[in-house]
């Protein structure tokens, strides 16, 4: 993974308020963070699947994946 984009807050991704903040309150603040998660890990958090598909995409645009995806 490009040791930049590990560093990069969440905040850039184009993804809701309320999500970037429920991600924030459960430590995860960096793309690197959000990159070691899986969709069940998000799902957990009370995330809404839709929710985690638009992260999903969101880093698949920067050629990144969430753990455990293709």
């Amino acid at each position: 993974m490009d040791e930049k984009l590990n560093k990069q807050s969440i905040d850039r991704l184009d993804i809701s308020n309320n999500c970037i903040e429920l991600l924030k309150i459960n430590s995860i603040k960096t793309i690197g963070e959000l990159c070691k998660k899986s969709k069940t890990d998000l799902k957990k958090l009370s995330l809404v699947q839709e929710e985690v598909n638009k992260i999903d995409i969101e880093l698949q645009l920067l050629g990144l994946n969430l753990k455990n995806s293709l």
